[in-house]
């Protein structure tokens, strides 16, 4: 099948990707085109508006340049003598913005393995990327790779827009599925949240240090897992109450884009970027940034995909992972 739209630019990049070919990466971004990963326990430096320029925590993470980062890529084969390999998993796009599902697997400095599970998020316009947003477990990158700044904290200012309230009255099927889930994770109802899904409905997250398996691995109900991994819903809902003594004042989470596949009758594929935040009773400021990729059947949420902060999701909440 001949792929087109912003699917066609955004999947040439991942394969120079896979080939280790920074210039051909670099050949697939517009001219100001930029690239933006986060960064760990600097959340002012993950600031998705903001270039945290030499002050970045890793050298690669934070908004910048993307022909800066292509510059930067050029020493990917001096870091993984084996090279890296970036598999696409699953792709979808809906307007001028691509989503595409990655899995990459290799060995930095030919010794440790890496194989970190990504949510690429590309706007393309005129045939070129212009924004590329890498959401990927930054506890499992800490574990692998050397940087600067690792565990200087900070904190960003706290969002306030949310696409999803500002244009309620003209969400379609995709934007009202994306509310009512996001919905319920704000009330802390895990019964509203079993009401959206169906009943063999599963959720992934990924683990840090601890590899688990990957989103299309089977579910697993073990109860002592349930926020990493893939489980399914019926086990994580009955937690999603504990949020209201987890956050005592609330967790926001407030959406700035939501992706639904331009095929979506037929793959019910929605991805919703948010920031989030709350104050832990623990006393910690919880900003995390997400994007999570729903899959609906008959409207209802089938699978949950959860990519975000890893590093400062498990050090808010205490979880050595």
């Amino acid at each position: 099948m001949t792929v087109t739209g912003p699917l066609a630019p955004a999947l040439r990049l991942l394969a120079a990707l896979d080939a280790n070919d920074a210039e051909g990466v670099r050949r697939c971004f517009a001219a100001d085109g930029t690239w933006w990963v986060d960064t760990g326990l600097d959340r002012a430096a993950g600031r998705l508006d903001v270039d945290p320029g030499d002050d970045r925590p890793w050298p690669l993470h934070g908004l910048m340049p993307a022909q800066a980062k292509c510059d930067l890529l050029r020493s990917v084969p001096e870091r993984f003598p084996g090279g890296v390999r970036q598999h696409v998993r699953r792709s979808f796009a809906g307007g001028d913005v691509a989503v595409v599902e990655v899995e990459g697997d290799g060995l930095f400095r030919g010794e440790r393995p890496y194989r970190n599970r990504y949510a690429f998020v590309l706007t393309v316009r005129d045939g070129a990327v212009t924004s590329l947003r890498e959401y990927l477990d930054t506890a499992h990158s800490a574990a692998v790779f050397d940087g600067r700044g690792l565990e200087r904290r900070s904190l960003a200012p706290e969002p306030v827009a949310d696409v999803l309230a500002d244009g309620a009255d003209r969400a379609g099927p995709g934007e009202r599925l994306a509310a009512d889930f996001l919905g319920a994770l704000e009330a802390a109802d895990g019964d509203r949240l079993l009401a959206l899904c169906t009943p063999t409905a599963t959720w992934w997250a990924d683990g840090g240090r601890t590899r688990t398996a990957g989103p299309e691995a089977p579910a697993h109900p073990d109860a002592e897992l349930v926020v990493v991994g893939r489980v399914p819903v019926a086990v994580r809902a009955p937690r999603i109450g504990g949020l209201r003594t987890t956050f005592p004042d609330g967790l926001r989470l407030r959406a700035h884009r939501v992706v639904t596949d331009d095929d979506v009758d037929r793959t019910g594929l929605v991805a919703v970027e948010v920031q989030g935040h709350g104050v832990h009773r623990r006393g910690g400021t919880y900003q995390n940034r997400y994007v999570f990729v729903l899959r609906a059947e008959h409207g209802r949420l089938a699978e949950i995909r959860e990519y975000c902060d890893t590093r400062h999701a498990f050090d808010v909440y205490g979880i050595d992972r």
